[in-house]
């Protein structure tokens, strides 16, 4: 009996497709196409941006060029009980009965070893041949794997976004979340060698054909509508018309509030002992604490709380001023790629409607921000709180200086570059 088999490289990217399926598509189905007795296809998923996987056939399976679809939802039930069931390195294969009389042939599936499942082949749709074609006579521009994964970690980095974009003219990163465009630096020793501009479902995309794929190149199309990556064996598809309105906005414009240059270290460290003691990452909250000679970090609740004045080299601040900011993401501060030295530059920002931003800047660039928050805000009701900490602290630090300790850290103005 002729069959149709499914290799270990291909199963990842078929199970990629037929996640995409869904019961509510327009076409519910799925499309094969044995366009050799060597190459075949398979092309489904989404019914506006498909995806296809180019299947490696064999003369030996004994079949026939053609091309028909199968009902989607019996083809992914099939294959999914399929998967469940099978070793990762082991093949599925599914019967491919040619009738005499019938010019589509019946698939004949066996799920779990325990019950049979047939699919009648039926006269292929043709916008997956159209999209077939297109990939075949498509100009795709070339980007390398490993820049493509390098633009992922950039990309991540700075997530959540709704548009992520790499501006080659500007060397800088734009990117869109909460209907407000933000310009970021680049990592430190990064040029941007291919300008791009995607959307957050194109990015999954990019990211799914990157980290499944041990191709050396990444082939990708973009335009007003749309976005295709490949990789030589898996094509994707997504919408970009969300992409309009961003080219229409005009960037937010923030001013400095604050700026501080600080050891990143101090400030790291404390973070991630207040995300220890379990009331204080329950609050999710940190408290920044600045005037004209300190800067202070706190987290502070009824039951428990903690304070450090962190090392500094400058501070620029008109007055006293007290921040909530949103402990988890400022701990997900990236310090890599970020800066050479022990100290960096941070910076309140407030746009035109008060709202504002925390910025986090490295040697390369020191208008743009690499990294912001946007979960922060004033924290004037608790200013009281912070000030008896604050001076409590003091107190502290001058008793441990009194006794002749020297590993205190009292002496917070200044501190040696690395």
């Amino acid at each position: 009996m002729p069959k149709l088999e499914f290799n270990a490289d291909s199963k990842r990217d078929i199970s990629h497709l037929v996640d995409d399926i869904s019961d509510k598509d327009p076409i519910p189905y799925v499309t094969v196409v044995i366009e050799t007795k060597e190459v075949g296809y398979l092309i489904g998923g989404q019914s506006d941006f498909p995806s296809m996987v180019k299947l490696p056939l064999n003369s030996d399976w004994g079949l026939k060029k053609g091309q028909w679809s199968l009902c989607a939802s019996s083809f992914s039930t099939w294959w999914r009980a399929e998967s469940k069931n099978t070793l990762d390195e082991t093949p599925i294969s599914i019967e491919v009965e040619y009738g005499k009389q019938q010019k589509l042939p019946l698939l004949n599936g066996l799920m779990a070893q325990v019950s049979r499942l047939y699919i009648q082949a039926k006269p292929p749709i043709e916008s997956h041949l159209a999209f077939l074609e297109q990939h075949k006579n498509q100009t795709y521009q070339v980007l390398p794997t490993d820049s493509a994964r390098v633009i992922l970690e950039v990309a991540d980095s700075h997530q959540p976004f709704d548009v992520f974009e790499l501006n080659k003219e500007q060397q800088k990163v734009r990117i869109e979340r909460d209907n407000n465009i933000q310009t970021c630096a680049l990592p430190e020793n990064m040029d941007v060698t291919h300008g791009i501009l995607l959307n957050k479902e194109s990015v999954v995309q990019l990211e799914r054909i990157c980290h499944n794929s041990d191709a050396e190149q990444i082939q990708y199309y973009l335009d007003d509508e749309r976005a295709i990556f490949s990789d030589g064996n898996r094509v994707s598809s997504s919408s970009l018309a969300s992409l309009r309105e961003y080219r229409l906005k005009k960037e937010t414009v923030y001013r400095t509030e604050v700026k501080i240059i600080i050891n990143i270290y101090d400030f790291k460290e404390d973070l991630k002992k207040y995300l220890s003691i379990t009331p204080l990452k329950k609050a999710n909250q940190a408290l920044l604490y600045i005037d004209a000679d300190y800067v202070m970090l706190a987290s502070l609740v009824e039951e428990t709380g903690s304070n450090r004045f962190i090392r500094t080299k400058h501070i620029e601040c008109d007055k006293p001023s007290l921040y909530s900011i949103n402990l988890s993401q400022l701990n997900r501060v990236p310090i890599k790629d970020m800066t050479s030295a022990e100290q960096m530059k941070i910076a309140v920002l407030i746009n035109e409607q008060g709202e504002l931003k925390l910025g986090f800047y490295n040697d390369r660039n020191n208008s743009d921000p690499y990294q912001s928050i946007t979960d922060i805000e004033y924290a004037s009701p608790k200013m009281e709180l912070v000030l008896n900490s604050k001076a409590k602290l003091e107190i502290m630090l001058k008793q441990q200086n009194a006794i002749g300790d020297e590993s205190n850290q009292f002496d917070m103005l200044g501190f040696e570059d690395v």
